[in-house]
């Protein structure tokens, strides 16, 4: 049985992940910071623990429990975002350190604090966005996800020997909060820019996840893949 580490899985995207690893038989840690979402991630083989990626205190707490669990992951994948999809005159400063925080520097943080519990053969994730490379409205939320990138193409040599990391950058996820969230005439507008004329749904990213997370996938290193369907090439 695999230990799959799952930062921020009380999303729609994040439970469904969750849900397609415990079907194959591994063991899920995962995180939340709201207790009212907790109940979401409680059930057999499941493992919940407080976190919040602002706070430093609660992310040295969040690795003492968990070295306390195990001494390996075998994958980790990280989920956590907040997209406020503002323009840039509306942000205030501590609206561009919750999103840097959550997006970014709290996870690297957490990583930083977590290297010794990824030995031969593990497998990180983290996620990125179309918003990497094309850009965005919310040009905080933009920077946030593209800091994240670059930080994966440099920390391999840093890593562990044998540990791999990458990143995915999926375009709109259709039954996505931010999908739901998404007036009609929006999301038409993304969809006429993807060939296949459909959006990527949560399920085929959730076999995708899991998937990346395989050992076949043992020579994907430092990559990020694009799943937008074509919407933006680079």
């Amino acid at each position: 049985m695999k230990k799959i580490l799952i930062i921020g899985g009380n999303s729609s995207i994040g439970l469904s992940i969750i849900k397609k690893f415990v079907d194959k038989g591994d063991y899920v840690i995962t995180t939340y910071n709201d207790k009212a979402n907790r109940e979401n991630l409680l059930g057999e083989n499941i493992q919940s623990i407080h976190l919040d990626l602002e706070n430093e205190k609660s992310i040295d707490k969040f690795t003492k429990q968990l070295y306390k669990i195990t001494n390996k992951i075998d994958s980790a994948i990280f989920l956590s975002s907040i997209l406020p999809g503002k323009k840039f005159t509306e942000y205030e400063d501590n609206d561009v350190d919750k999103v840097m925080a959550i997006n970014f520097t709290g996870q690297v943080k957490l990583l930083h604090r977590l290297i010794k519990i990824f030995k031969k053969n593990s497998s990180l994730l983290m996620f990125s966005s179309i918003s990497a490379e094309k850009g965005s409205y919310d040009p905080i939320y933009s920077a946030s996800k593209g800091a994240l990138s670059s930080f994966v193409k440099s920390i391999i040599p840093h890593l562990p020997k044998e540990v791999r990391i990458n990143t995915i950058a999926p375009g709109l996820i259709e039954g996505s909060t931010m999908f739901k969230k998404m007036s009609g005439s929006l999301r038409s507008k993304h969809k006429s820019k993807i060939t296949s004329n459909k959006f990527l749904n949560i399920e085929d990213l959730s076999q995708i996840v899991f998937d990346l997370c395989q050992d076949h996938w043992s020579h994907l290193n430092g990559a990020c893949i694009d799943l937008n369907g074509g919407e933006h090439v680079r």
